[in-house]
């Protein structure tokens, strides 16, 4: 857990590094829209705008996979039950051919 919480000073310092190095101001343009702003906010809304357009990309499949695995597990409970029934109906059949 430590190891992790250094790693995340680490880039959190790399980031606050690479802002304070890239505070020049650039034009945005975007079809009819334009703005300025620093380098470093451009590149982290870009980032941002990246991982949100994968993740939502991923959203369904992931969801569709846990739903998958939800209904398995019942299954998987459902057969199991069903095996325990049958091996007790077994083992009295097995005992009543004993007597």
């Amino acid at each position: 857990m430590q190891i992790l919480l250094i790693f995340s000073f680490v880039i959190a310092f790399l980031a606050i590094l690479f802002a304070i190095q890239n505070a020049t101001v650039t034009p945005i343009r975007f079809l009819i829209w334009e703005t300025e702003g620093s380098l470093a906010l451009v590149l982290f809304i870009a980032l941002v705008a990246g991982a949100l357009i994968s993740y939502l990309a991923t959203a369904p499949g992931q969801i569709k996979q846990k739903m998958t695995i939800s209904s398995q597990r019942k299954r998987i409970a459902e057969v199991e039950g069903q095996l325990t029934s049958t091996q007790e109906e077994l083992q009295g059949t097995k005992e009543q051919l004993q007597q």
